[in-house]
This record gives structure tokens, C-alpha cells and sequence, in this order.
């Protein structure tokens, strides 16, 4: 399922304290390259454009730093997967519960090495993944993130296999890593601006009365990852599924803000209503 090629083995051979250093010639290579840049300000302007459209480019400049540290950091999981985590406790106790638990995040930060980090931290769970992270024909960087995700103990789950399947899995009292920033159809506002995002994990805690953990990605200005987990909410304090959805992601939107170029690809995450 996530056969180590020969890239995976020589990108993972770099000493981890030697990966800043690769970090930095590989931006050196880039600097008079327009397009990485660019794209960067693609990526902030559609995130930052509505409610800080004076940070855009300062944003877009880290941008271009943090997305050559995420695709060399991600083969060295001891610099990602053992994250501090605040409030750890929730998760714990809504896993005590016995009842289904869902861990709700964003593609923001290193978010295969925060999931690796809860299961270090606590024990693992289930990441529901989409189908072409998995078997042979995925690409080398989708194979390391798996690996990097499963490091500590954590399972995979194929989100092709269905809402019936992960609520099966729910029901039986499991705790699957959902992320919510997945196209969908579901309108919601995110930073100002409206969105087309997905329900599906929202819907899957509904159906299944299962506790609800959010989980936030933080950077100090030296660097250091940490994680902080919300404290656990109960479906049925909300009107609906798309009631719920709407809190999950506006939990999220003071970290965002805080740390806007830790933000993968933001424009892949959410669709845009047509007008």
C-alpha cells in the first residue's frame, strides 16, 4: 500500500540537522524564479484577500518558505510527529466516553505529522484519507505523507469506502482524523468570504452521536510546532449537521489568521459558489 522508493529512502537519509540547510538551498534556487512566488500570492490572496488584504504579501513570502519546509520536513517525522498538545485531555475523556470520536482539522500546518503527534501523545486512531493516497500508483510525496501520518500507530482509512463504512467505525466507539476543508457542497463563510465545503464530517458525528474534537496547528517565531485541541462538543447542540459544520470551522479561523502561511494550499481546500 505504501511501498518506500528509492526517493523516499535518500530524502529520508539527511540527517534531521541538515534538513534547514537543504531548506535554504533550495530557496536559494528558487529566489529568481517568479513563479513560486506567484503562486504563493494566489494562495494568500484567496485566503487573507477579504479580512487582511495588507498581510498578503508578507504571507506569500513565508508561504514559499513553509512549502519547502513542508516537502522536506515530511521525511523527517521526529521534526513533525511529536508536537506539543495542548488540552490533550478533551481527546482523552471523549475517547473514554466509548463513544465515537471525530477529530476535525484543516490541511493547515503539518498535518501528517499533528495527527502522528495526537497518537504519540494519547494512542492512535484512525485518518481518513482519500483513495489516491493509497496503493502503488500513489505518488512519492503522497506515499511519505501516509508514512509520516502512520509513524506513531495511526490506521489509514480509505474515504472511498463510504459514509455507511466510517460510521460503522464511528458507531463501534472509534476516533477517525476527518479533515473538513474538502470539497463539497455545503456554503459556509470562511474568512470573510463564502466557501463550498463538505459536511460529510459534521453529518458522519450526527448520525452516530459522536463527540467532536477540533484540533488547531500553531508556529513560534523560532520555529516550534505545537497543536492545541478543542474542548469536545456534542452534535446534538446544534440544529443540524450544516450548524455544526459552520462552528468547526469558525473555531478555526483565529489560528488560520494567526498563522496564514501554514496554510497548504488554502485554493484546493475550498470550492467557490457560482454567482
Amino acid at each position: 500500500m505504501n511501498d518506500v522508493t528509492p526517493s523516499m529512502r535518500l530524502r529520508s537519509a539527511v540527517p534531521d540537522a541538515l534538513v534547514p540547510a537543504v531548506v535554504g538551498a533550495r530557496l536559494l534556487a528558487k529566489r529568481n524564479k517568479p513563479g513560486p512566488l506567484a503562486r504563493a500570492r494566489e494562495e494568500m490572496e484567496f485566503l487573507l484577500g477579504t479580512v487582511a488584504p495588507d498581510r498578503v504579501e508578507e504571507a506569500a513570502r513565508a508561504y514559499v518558505v513553509r512549502d519547502v519546509m513542508r516537502s522536506e520536513m515530511r521525511y523527517h517525522p521526529r521534526l513533525i510527529c511529536r508536537q506539543e498538545v495542548q488540552n490533550l485531555a478533551s481527546l482523552t475523556a471523549a475517547r473514554a466516553t466509548g463513544r465515537g470520536v471525530v477529530v476535525s482539522f484543516l490541511h493547515h500546518g503539518h498535518y501528517e505529522g499533528a495527527s502522528a503527534a495526537l497518537a504519540a501523545a494519547d494512542r492512535p486512531l484512525g485518518i481518513v484519507v482519500s483513495p489516491d493516497m493509497l496503493g502503488p500508483a500513489a505518488p512519492t510525496f503522497l506515499k511519505q505523507h501516509v508514512r509520516a501520518g502512520t509513524s506513531t500507530g495511526n490506521q489509514p482509512i480509505d474515504a472511498g469506502l463510504g459514509g455507511k463504512h466510517l460510521g460503522g467505525l464511528l458507531a463501534r466507539g472509534e476516533c477517525l482524523a476527518i479533515a473538513t476543508d474538502v470539497p463539497g457542497s455545503s456554503v459556509i463563510e470562511f474568512l470573510g468570504e463564502k466557501r463550498l465545503g463538505s459536511s460529510g464530517a459534521a453529518r458522519l458525528a450526527a448520525a452516530t452521536n459522536s463527540l467532536v474534537v477540533t484540533m488547531h496547528a500553531h508556529c513560534e517565531s523560532d520555529g516550534r510546532l505545537w497543536l492545541s485541541l478543542g474542548d469536545a462538543v456534542e452534535p446534538r447542540d446544534f440544529e443540524d449537521a450544516e450548524d455544526l459544520l459552520r462552528h468547526l470551522v469558525q473555531t478555526q479561523e483565529e489560528h488560520v489568521l494567526a498563522w496564514p502561511e501554514g496554510y497548504h494550499q488554502p485554493r484546493l481546500r475550498w470550492g467557490v459558489p457560482q454567482e
